[in-house]
């Protein structure tokens, strides 16, 4: 298991700058994950109540911010371990922004968390043993230094009578798969054990690799962050420092 003040080595700072995320293994321990994905399935089946506790259908059984309202997933989101690996990714202070559990693999399409997120990355701890079989995440390496699709792009803004999933489905997907081809990398499966932790950039382009033994659990915590100093966010959710303290900034529109 990982010290609580180590950051990267040299040569995972390398790795991460070249290919826009890098694996680090043994973040957390075995029994750490295994009590968090029975506290997981006691929500989902119902056995354990907790207030405010919902899950969403798309791209898998997932929750959406549960840090807002159980302080289990704010221990993960927050812990010491990720402060240092984050802060050298980002040169400068992380902030803590957003949650998603999945509880299967998401077979996600390509996108960037950026787009979404602004000035984001993310730290995707494995809670259980992720292979070929229940979805890992799918990277191309090197495209966070190509180009950035932004709602200037791909509006937000839906057309009449289209829904944010078609706006997804017909504008915003299509447009990622070119930059993907542009790009010429080719896509690779990330394949961790529980208990590791991918740290990747918030221009990479990613998604989840088809889930071959449909059914099969895949419990993933998706964490993000931004830089402290970043003015470029326009939502309203508290930005939650490693200290636990928290602060609502954010740039009006």
């Amino acid at each position: 298991m990982a010290s609580k003040n180590m950051g990267l080595t040299p040569e995972q700072k390398t790795f991460y700058e070249t290919n826009g995320y890098v694996v680090l293994e043994d973040m957390f321990a075995q029994k750490e994950c295994q009590r968090f994905v029975q506290h997981m399935e006691d929500l989902h089946t119902g056995q354990k109540q907790l207030q405010g506790f919902f899950q969403q259908d798309k791209y898998g059984d997932r929750t959406f911010n549960q840090h807002l309202y159980d302080p289990y997933v704010l221990e993960f989101l927050i812990d010491a371990r990720l402060h240092k690996p984050l802060s050298d990714c980002f040169g400068g202070e992380p902030e803590a922004i957003q949650t998603m559990h999945f509880y299967e693999g998401s077979e996600h399409p390509l996108h960037q968390d950026q787009y979404y997120l602004p000035d984001c990355m993310s730290a995707w701890i494995a809670m259980v043993d992720v292979d070929i079989n229940n979805g890992p995440l799918i990277v191309q390496p090197g495209s966070h230094r190509g180009r950035l699709i932004t709602k200037s792009d791909v509006p937000m803004t839906l057309h009449p009578d289209e829904t944010y999933e078609q706006q997804q489905t017909n504008r915003y997907f299509p447009e990622v798969e070119r930059v993907f081809i542009q790009s010429g990398n080719k896509e690779v499966q990330v394949l961790v054990n529980q208990g590791d932790a991918v740290l990747f950039h918030g221009r990479l382009i990613h998604g989840g690799a088809p889930v071959l033994k449909p059914g099969t659990r895949r419990h993933a915590l998706a964490c993000h962050y931004i830089p402290y100093h970043s003015e470029n966010w326009e939502r309203d959710w508290p930005r939650i420092s490693f200290d636990g303290s928290r602060r609502v900034h954010f740039r009006k529109i």
